[in-house]
């Protein structure tokens, strides 16, 4: 078991580089020249979902890159709340604020991604502190993680026709195949 404090620097280098490496990953569909495969990984367009990709991939390369680090029995109860949460209150966020101001404010998008980011690590915190072994909960998580990385995977190609989806500058849904290059 890691110590409270070997657990906090975990947290925070985790914090740190999925804010860096998820504001990155906004720009590198754009950046490969539209490839298809980029397309599945990164965001593709201005809709909700696919800015959730921002956080999903780099949570999933910093947490199974750190398994060997971390050894905790409560890592995927871990990993799938801190892919969770930014699932459910970025949309949550977004659509509250955006009924009331009538328009998307990028600081204010920004600060929630950052928002988000800051809570989930420290939801990973308080998870991995603790000495109890919550093994129903492991399991479950292990379920709630191999369907959020089949969402990722299938809902860029495959969206389904609800506003969580839809291009906001443009009322598209999903990678658009003709713009793009294999």
């Amino acid at each position: 078991m890691k110590t409270t404090k070997q657990l906090f620097w975990f947290c925070f280098w985790g914090f740190i580089f999925v804010c860096a490496f998820g504001t990155l990953t906004h720009f590198l569909y754009e950046w490969s020249n539209k490839n298809v495969i980029s397309g599945i990984f990164f965001p593709t367009n201005e809709s909700t979902w696919e800015h959730l990709k921002m956080s999903i991939l780099p949570t999933l390369v910093y947490f199974v890159c750190s398994h060997n680090f971390v050894k905790n029995k409560n890592y995927s109860f871990a990993m799938f709340i801190c892919l969770l949460t930014p699932i459910i209150l970025i949309p949550t966020i977004f659509y509250s604020y955006t009924a009331i101001t009538q328009q998307s404010i990028l600081v204010v998008d920004i600060l929630t991604f950052i928002i988000c980011e800051v809570l989930a690590f420290l939801f990973v915190l308080f998870i991995l502190k603790q000495t109890k072994n919550l093994q129903l909960l492991k399991m479950l998580s292990i379920i709630g993680i191999f369907i959020i990385i089949l969402c990722y995977l299938l809902f860029t190609i495959f969206p389904p026709k609800i506003f969580l989806f839809q291009d906001l500058t443009n009322g598209t849904y999903g990678l658009n195949f003709t713009r793009c290059v294999i």
